[in-house]
């Protein structure tokens, strides 16, 4: 037993001491998953947070900084969804020159400029000057919400790549849990003079710009150097990840070089670019149309709840728990009367008790989110029950008169999040190979379509027809519901790779 150990051990030797040629793919697998992997994979997953919580952010901002803005309630629609429309205005854009220029200098100039231009926000003097520097900031944004990902995916051996996309969005429904913290401290303390939502725009925008301070340090994507047939460079690259990962010295790794793609005619394919002839226009006939059209409503809805609708909720949870309200029942009544309320004053603060539900709700809820994400349980069966519930917490919120229950029915909004991963990974396996990316990015933008969308109509309809808003959302989520019963079970999926 031990001579055949021994002799696997020496044949493995053998194996690595030799020099071969092979594929990116391949090589990727021989350089392995280590430490550098994992330190690339924090710092991807720091920008993301950033990300989102400068984009999510103004939930806690907009109520405190409501007075000295003079922001009327018919316009915060409009301002919390501002970093969507920047998102939908410049995503093909960053895309392009990603490809084209690569994805560590583009990472770098757009993190840098979004949290540049955020910070910038805290010191305008007016709403429209606000405005213009936090729209300004969202054309940048879009590029760390969408690279990061694809920017670790090619830093990871394909075996592996699903599971490290299924734990970013999980390490990000838990981030979510910063932005109440955040608010929390520096909201509920003076400042000497400096208004506290200022100083919460900083501390928003800041990790941004300090995380494209570290982004030097991360290697160029490998993928993107075959792409533009840099095979030294991204041998390079490779070596350098095998030495981090091992501790052993570079020149030993195994591959010598990476293989060329060539046509019959011999002549070199641009690797990455043999998709590009298929356009939108493909996914426009059957039969991939009734998916694109299914996702993309699905898509549709959920992102109306988690970027329109529930960035009102530390605003309405902040009213429901001030103790002037208590004569009142439900979440409605609470609002209308702030509605037909002319004298009321203007307060720029949130209650300690909007902080509690927010933080605890939202670490309960992503515990739960993380756990759900590593079961067993069906896509399917995921997205049917996460709109179920979440449609079921919105009419609840309405109906119940205990304030507690009501508080923590609306943070149950978030739990939206939990369907993300299954669109996605929908939307990955039923479409070939050569739409596939264009599929991913259709079905993403009916998203921040709907983030759009559900922003403004909360804003405006919120505070003039509560209930009505509320029983709207829901109806849609039971649609959203009944229409997720049409996708196919886990093991029908295609799969054309």
């Amino acid at each position: 037993m031990n001579g055949e150990m021994d002799a696997t051990r020496r044949e493995l030797s053998s194996y690595k001491l030799k020099k071969m040629e092979t594929d990116l793919e391949d090589a990727l697998e021989v350089a392995g998953i280590g430490k550098y992997q994992y330190l690339h994979n924090t710092l991807m997953v720091v920008i993301l947070a950033s990300a989102m919580i400068e984009m999510i952010g103004c939930s806690f901002l907009l109520p405190s900084a409501a007075c000295d803005l003079d922001l009327p309630n018919n316009l915060r629609g409009i301002m919390a969804s501002i970093p969507n429309i920047g998102v939908i205005l410049t995503a093909p854009l960053w895309g392009r020159a990603a490809d084209n220029l690569g994805r560590r200098p583009i990472l770098l100039l757009s993190t840098m400029f979004a949290g540049l231009f955020g910070f910038i926000a805290s010191f305008m003097p007016t709403l429209l000057t606000f405005a213009i520097c936090k729209l300004a900031g969202s054309f940048f944004l879009s590029c760390p919400t969408s690279l990061c990902y694809a920017y670790a995916g090619e830093m990871i051996p394909r075996k592996k790549r699903d599971v490290t996309l299924l734990i970013f969005n999980a390490l990000l429904m838990l981030s979510a849990s910063l932005t109440p913290i955040l608010a929390w401290t520096v909201l509920s303390n003076d400042w000497l003079g400096l208004k506290p939502w200022r100083l919460l725009t900083m501390v928003y925008a800041l990790p941004l710009f300090l995380a494209s301070l570290v982004v030097p340090w991360a290697q160029e994507s490998p993928k993107y150097l075959v792409t533009k047939h840099k095979y030294v460079e991204a041998l390079d690259v490779l070596k350098y990840i095998y030495a981090v990962n091992t501790g052993c010295d570079k020149e030993s790794f195994c591959v010598a070089t990476l293989k060329r793609s060539v046509d019959d005619s011999g002549k070199e394919i641009e690797v990455g670019v043999q998709n590009r002839g298929s356009s939108l226009l493909s996914l426009l006939r059957p039969p991939h149309l009734q998916w694109l059209a299914l996702l993309g409503f699905l898509m549709f809805g959920l992102l109306s709840l988690l970027n329109g609708l529930y960035l009102f909720t530390p605003d309405t949870i902040n009213k429901l728990m001030n103790p002037s309200n208590a004569a009142y029942g439900t979440i409605c009544e609470v609002i209308n009367l702030h509605v037909n309320t002319t004298t009321t004053k203007c307060s720029p603060s949130i209650s300690r008790g909007t902080f509690e539900i927010m933080v605890y709700a939202t670490l309960v809820y992503g515990a739960l989110v993380l756990m759900l994400s590593f079961t067993p349980v069906s896509k399917k069966a995921q997205l049917v029950t996460m709109f179920l519930v979440v449609g079921a917490a919105c009419i609840n919120a309405d109906l119940t008169t205990n304030r507690l229950v009501a508080g923590l029915s609306m943070s149950a909004l978030q739990v939206t999040a939990l369907g993300l991963g299954p669109l996605t990974a929908y939307a990955v396996h039923l479409f070939p190979t050569n739409l596939r990316g264009t599929a991913v990015g259709a079905v993403l933008m009916f998203g921040r379509l709907g983030s759009v969308v559900g922003a403004n109509a909360a804003g405006i309809f919120l505070a003039r027809s509560c209930t009505a808003t509320l029983y709207g959302f829901s109806a849609m989520l039971f649609l959203c519901a009944a229409l997720s019963t049409f996708l196919p079970k886990d093991k029908q999926q295609r799969n054309d790779r």
